[in-house]
């Protein structure tokens, strides 16, 4: 999984529709009733007719089943441009330079005309998907630059059928600015002219991106603040009662949570999730999902493989647990906890359940006991 998500989306601004050829007439359904012996004379066969309504009604149900599920599809996979990395990361110095060479690939079997653009962000959303703003030109836009010969920023390129290009991105930053962090998107667009006769006279256009995290920092680390919000049980059966969670112990829980950034640099989600016991002595553990956190924003953190937390307790399990949520990075350190009481409930209330139906049970047995007596 990709630390921030790649930024791809597509925008179609006209599509023709396909005539429909119209339906003249209404067919019959007549169906003949079957005799097991002979028909008598003067007696005519009975039919039945749909009525034309009906029959409309089915062919209208028909057709539009048959485009609803055969719709025409017009997706931007099927340009098949790639483009690698993803994703980078950088912590520089104030006067430095770097160079970071990105590969687009045209697997297509057609050229594809492309522009390069780098379109600043500011936010995210707790996914880590980007807003991009296309309107937006902050100065700091000018740190970056093409060092390709033919290729510049802005302007159409072609990349020829089953083949790749490399872009040779640089960043200078000036000795004299602002320490802070700059965030952007190096957005790489496609414009097609689509002949299918279902999409003829359209213009459809993709793009996709890989984001641009610059950290503008004298130290390699800058410090961070982080905070973890509340740990939520999503599944399970468990209720709470003030500050403390009562869960049933043959039930597995799981549990959601997410991040801020509260500074004004990066930080990345390396931590670890767990339950301990008696003497915090821990009876789980499970990896955090690193992830990179801008600043001012909020992610939700997941486990090591793209999911919610997750924890089975068992029988043996009874009494007080602690849920801990833990980031450890190099320029932060956070946690946050709940407490949590197991105790077999579903189980009690099974047994709480029998012994009061066998108790009825006894009870009216008892009552509608007969007693005989001899006669004297």
């Amino acid at each position: 999984m990709n630390k921030m998500t790649s930024l791809h989306y597509r925008h179609c601004e006209s599509q023709s529709a396909e005539a429909i050829p119209a339906i003249t007439g209404t067919p019959k359904l007549l169906l003949k009733s079957q005799y097991r012996g002979f028909t008598p004379s003067g007696i005519s066969e009975p039919q039945f007719e749909v009525p034309k309504f009906a029959m409309t009604i089915l062919l209208l149900i028909i057709f539009l089943t048959s485009v609803i599920c055969h719709p025409p599809s017009a997706s931007a996979s099927s340009y098949g441009v790639s483009l690698t990395p993803p994703l980078l990361r950088v912590n520089i110095k104030p006067g430095k330079s770097i160079t970071q060479v990105f590969t687009i690939s045209n697997l297509n079997n057609e050229d594809k005309l492309l522009v390069a653009r780098i379109v600043p962000f500011t936010q995210s959303d707790d996914r880590g998907n980007p807003s991009i703003d296309m309107k937006s030109n902050p100065s700091w836009l000018n740190y970056f630059g093409l060092a390709n010969t033919h290729i510049k920023l802005g302007s159409p390129f072609t990349v020829k059928a089953k083949s790749s290009e490399q872009l040779i991105l640089t960043l200078s930053v000036p000795a004299n600015a602002i320490l802070r962090d700059l965030y952007s998107t190096l957005l790489i667009s496609t414009y097609s002219n689509i002949s299918s006769p279902k999409f003829q006279g359209s213009q459809v256009s993709a793009a996709i991106g890989a984001n641009l995290l610059v950290t503008l920092h004298s130290d390699i680390n800058p410090p961070t603040i982080l905070k973890i919000s509340s740990i939520l049980p999503n599944t399970g059966a468990f209720f709470k009662v003030g500050n403390i969670y009562f869960a049933d112990n043959i039930t597995p829980l799981s549990f959601s949570t997410s991040v801020k950034n509260e500074g004004n640099f990066t930080s990345e989600t390396k931590g670890i999730f767990k339950v301990t016991g008696q003497n915090n002595t821990p009876t789980y553990l499970e990896g955090i999902l690193p992830v990179y956190v801008i600043s001012n924003t909020q992610r939700i953190l997941l486990n090591s493989e793209g999911r919610n937390f997750s924890f089975s307790p068992n029988l043996s399990q009874i009494g007080f647990y602690k849920i801990i949520v833990q980031i450890n990075s190099e320029n932060s350190h956070t946690e946050n906890s709940i407490d949590i009481f197991f105790f077999p409930f579903k189980i009690m209330a099974g047994l709480i359940f029998a012994s009061i139906f066998l108790t009825v049970i006894l009870r009216t047995n008892k009552t509608q006991k007969i007693e005989y007596f001899p006669i004297e």
